[in-house]
């Protein structure tokens, strides 16, 4: 669903099947301006989710931002706090809530941030046969693992840079 009201996306959140998993966002954010969170918008998000699987990437990281990030988690919405490098993946992670994080284009599988949390560079990004809807990685809440995104799409070189502040990314052999 594109454009629409807060209470057309409830509805069809709503109507997916039990255990359906789903993506609020493909680009955007947690509903409201800038740092600030609407909570009777995103309130209306977790609630239809009851039995459902969603999940969506935050990139604000005001503590009433993580606050409602957190809670929304806890109520099955689970809602990932993105970092620009695995250096920032840290702080975040510090948090206990499930991160994710830029990863260089040519980073392995597998490897650590400065301060040794794994990172799992998304499968669907090293592995032919996965997809968002068969791995559900990011929908895991109780995860132990960062997500690192390959930087992709238009704007790889810039999010490469971007991603490549945080110098070495410490390298693993390791496959998952």
């Amino acid at each position: 669903m594109r454009g629409g009201t807060i209470n057309a996306l409830a509805a069809s959140i709503a109507a997916l099947p039990p255990g359906t998993l789903w993506r609020h966002n493909v680009a955007g954010d947690l509903p409201g301006e800038g740092e600030q969170v609407d909570p009777v918008q995103l309130g209306a998000i977790v609630w239809a989710n009851r039995g459902r699987s969603g999940f969506t990437y935050t990139h604000k990281k005001s503590t009433e931002a993580l606050s409602w990030a957190k809670h929304a988690t806890d109520w099955g919405f689970t809602v990932n706090l993105s970092a620009d490098d695995a250096g920032e993946a840290d702080t975040l992670a510090s948090t206990g809530q499930p991160t994710v994080c830029i990863v260089p284009m040519d980073t392995p599988s597998k490897t650590t941030t400065p301060e040794g949390r794994t990172i799992v560079v998304c499968p669907a990004q090293t592995r032919d046969d996965v997809t968002c809807q068969t791995c559900g990685l990011c929908a895991r809440a109780d995860r132990t693992v960062i997500i690192g995104f390959r930087a992709h799409g238009s704007k790889a070189k810039l999010a490469d840079t971007r991603a490549r502040r945080v110098i070495p990314i410490a390298r693993s052999a390791a496959v998952v």
